[in-house]
């Protein structure tokens, strides 16, 4: 089997499978039914075609974006944007922002691209009870119990790290106000002793004029 179609069928695959977890998102690929939507990634040779229908199908684009964008049909939407930028596609709002900023180029049905976004940001998987079908309730409840704690663990020690942070830029910027008050302090013990040496002449002259 080709590469490329092997990968296709793995996203296919694990797309279906993840939806099946959520039984509502059925309401919402049926919004979805003949559309598509293209997704080109910079950098990636090939961009990925979803399919929806009672499933979602996935196929491999051989032609660019620029290629594909001319022939659009009624319900397909064509996107091309950055690795970085896909979790902030989440958020249908943002996509007016992002096309602004040039981090998403966007053509054809609009509404393709939010009904999409909706369908993978609105699932609700109960992933402990997934676990549990193979490993049984306890040992499941007991990882995603010690999964908790190490994020909770993780989250509390990045917390700390940046309070750690923000106090020694607090004190680095104390230390760089004590060396200018030690330069401005030394300015000072330079003039005057700069003062008494003057001092100093201008007495020896006064005793030699006297003399």
């Amino acid at each position: 089997m080709p590469a490329m179609a092997l990968l296709s069928g793995a996203i296919e695959t694990l797309i279906n499978q993840v939806l099946s977890f959520d039984p509502d998102s059925q309401q919402r690929l049926e919004k979805l039914n003949h559309a598509c939507l293209s997704v080109f990634i910079e950098g990636v040779p090939n961009g990925i075609t979803l399919h929806f229908a009672d499933k979602v199908e996935v196929s491999i684009e051989n032609d660019a974006f620029e290629a594909l964008e001319q022939n659009l049909a009624a319900q397909h939407c064509c996107i091309k944007t950055q690795l970085a930028v896909l979790p902030e596609l989440k958020e249908t709002s943002q996509l007016t922002r992002l096309i602004q900023q040039k981090k998403l180029y966007l053509e054809g049905d609009i509404n393709v691209a939010q009904q999409a976004s909706a369908l993978f940001k609105e699932l609700d998987i109960d992933w402990e009870e997934q676990l549990a079908k193979y490993t049984g309730d306890v040992f499941a409840h007991q990882a995603f119990s010690t999964a908790h704690r190490l994020f909770d663990s993780l989250t509390e020690f990045a917390t700390k790290g940046q309070r750690i942070a923000a106090n020694a830029v607090v004190e680095e910027k104390e230390l760089a106000a004590h060396k200018l008050a030690v330069l401005h302090f030394c300015d000072e013990v330079s003039d005057l002793r700069n003062d008494v040496e003057r001092f100093e002449v201008r007495l020896a002259q006064l005793e030699s004029h006297i003399s």
